[in-house]
């Protein structure tokens, strides 16, 4: 992952983890990508409609390329470390943010998308439902950074999986390992289940693990079954436990990610949570 888009929208809470995720790139090696998504008052439905004057749209521009600006110098400003640094470029265009950013990514390398969210009650960037929207249609990870976190090193990184797909748990597995290199991680394929796993499952799951661990040079590679009757609320109480620094999941069609986004999660991520969630699209 060499090449970050950071969404934000100049809000304290997405300044917030646009410093996280300076820090996350800064420490994976990736240059980032600052963008801003440009709404013109006169291109929304019922523009007609509104009585008082508008903005014209040269000057909504001209304040978005200079509060972008701002961003990339307080970054590098906020960084007096003699370690090598990410270099920070500027984009700002207009549409809908969903529509902004896949042409960004269809017309230049992007690794990874990095993104706030916020719930009803909150100053902040992208509610959970827009934020699944976009995951949906777009074709690159994306980290999915809690108002709450704060950046430490990331130890211990829980791959959820329901062991369903084994062969394309490996490939997602695989692009993790890149990642977790950069900090020494640990990762923990954790599944949760009432029930143990059969025995010949049981061997797939290791052989799978040993694969990776010899192919990747990674040792570490585990895996982790937890006992409960629900995936969702299970993994919740990890994650207000902190038991990880991590969340990876990969979103597939009515599988474990959208059953966490319809849980309250959806708003304790905005709230109490601070543990970031990297997800994986089936597709990538």
């Amino acid at each position: 992952m060499k090449n970050v888009l950071l969404l934000t929208d100049f809000s304290a809470n997405a300044n917030h983890v646009a410093a996280y995720a300076y820090d996350f790139s800064k420490k994976i090696h990736a240059n980032i990508t600052l963008c801003n998504a440009i709404t013109i008052p006169s291109e929304l439905p019922n523009a007609g409609l509104v009585l008082w004057p508008m903005e014209l749209p040269e000057v909504i521009k001209n304040r978005s390329e200079v509060n972008l600006n701002k961003l990339r110098v307080h970054l590098q400003q906020r960084d007096q470390s003699q370690i090598e640094k990410p270099q920070l470029t500027i984009i700002n265009q207009t549409g809908s943010l969903q529509d902004v950013v896949a042409e960004i990514i269809s017309d230049r390398p992007v690794d990874l998308l990095a993104m706030g969210t916020h719930d009803d009650h909150m100053d902040g960037f992208l509610k959970m439902d827009q934020a699944r929207t976009m995951i949906d249609s777009l074709q690159v990870p994306a980290l999915i950074i809690p108002l709450k976190s704060k950046f430490e090193p990331i130890r211990n990184i829980y791959f959820a999986s329901d062991l369903s797909d084994l062969h394309g748990d490996k490939v997602f597995l695989s692009k993790l390992v890149k990642l977790a290199r950069s900090f020494m991680s640990e990762i923990s394929i954790v599944h949760i289940s009432a029930t143990e796993a059969g025995a010949a499952l049981k061997e797939k799951i290791y052989d799978m693990i040993n694969d990776l661990r010899h192919a990747l040079g990674y040792p570490g590679i585990h895996f982790r079954k937890i006992n409960g009757d629900n995936e969702v609320a299970t993994f919740e109480k990890l994650m207000i436990e902190k038991r990880m620094d991590l969340l990876v999941v990969v979103h597939r069609e009515h599988g474990f990610f959208s059953r966490l986004l319809k849980g309250s999660v959806t708003k304790k991520l905005a709230g109490q949570l601070s543990i970031p969630m990297l997800i994986f699209n089936q597709h990538q």
